[in-house]
């Protein structure tokens, strides 16, 4: 292997030991309260430096993570959504539900590295006024978005304000029961697992399918 193949097999290793560092201790303490020095040594690293010559700094680290596993979350959605196409262009609600939240725990099941990253980032996430979305992260066209105007089409009593507002809150939801979910035990093993998946999209679509109050649409109107 050629010196600078070497170099670039080693910075990859480098980074990743980081990253992977980061989301343990993040799940286990928050990110807020993981100091340098103690990131340096979970990664197995020797000197603090390596952080700010590959990441600048714990901010740039945490965005890279966050566009890794957004990324390989749009990834999982783009082929669980190109098998249901496939099978039928118009895809019921519930099957639509499914798809923006059976990647992540398709993920979480099979990958203890972002079931760590939900657990860590899931619930702040929701906590959000406006929660950090896929697109904003990447590049790429987006799955989440073609989901979204499927749902848009087949929910017409919902006026765009009321999706928008629905939407916002299904993204909070999803994001705050995986990450709740990822701090059981077994949590995405077993019958128990199917479970929680099964009822968290039955209540998304419940979300999405309740018809809009009178009441609502007045304090709709006045906002």
């Amino acid at each position: 292997m050629a010196a600078v193949e070497v170099r670039q097999a080693r910075s990859k290793d480098t980074c990743n030991r980081l990253m992977r560092a980061m989301e343990k201790l993040s799940a286990e303490k928050g990110s807020e309260n993981v100091s340098v020095k103690e990131l340096i040594e979970e990664a197995g690293q020797k000197n603090e430096s390596v952080l700010q010559y590959h990441f600048g700094s714990k901010a740039g680290l945490l965005a890279a993570i966050h566009k890794a596993r957004f990324t390989q979350t749009q990834v999982k959605r783009r082929e669980m959504l190109a098998k249901s196409l496939a099978k039928k262009t118009s895809p019921s609600v519930r099957e639509l539900c499914h798809l923006l939240v059976g990647p992540t725990f398709q993920l979480c099941k099979s990958d203890p590295g972002h079931r760590q990253w939900a657990k860590a980032w899931g619930a702040k996430n929701a906590a959000l006024v406006r929660p950090t979305l896929e697109e904003e992260m990447i590049d790429e066209g987006n799955s989440v978005q073609i989901i979204s105007n499927l749902l848009k089409s087949s929910l017409p009593h919902l006026e765009d304000k009321m999706f928008e507002n629905r939407c916002l809150n299904v993204v909070r939801f999803s994001n705050l029961s995986m990450s709740n979910q990822a701090r059981e035990k077994g949590g995405f093993s077993g019958q128990k697992a199917e479970l929680f998946l099964s009822n968290l999209v039955d209540l998304l679509v419940g979300m999405f399918m309740a018809e809009v109050s009178e009441e609502t649409e007045v304090k709709l109107r006045k906002k």
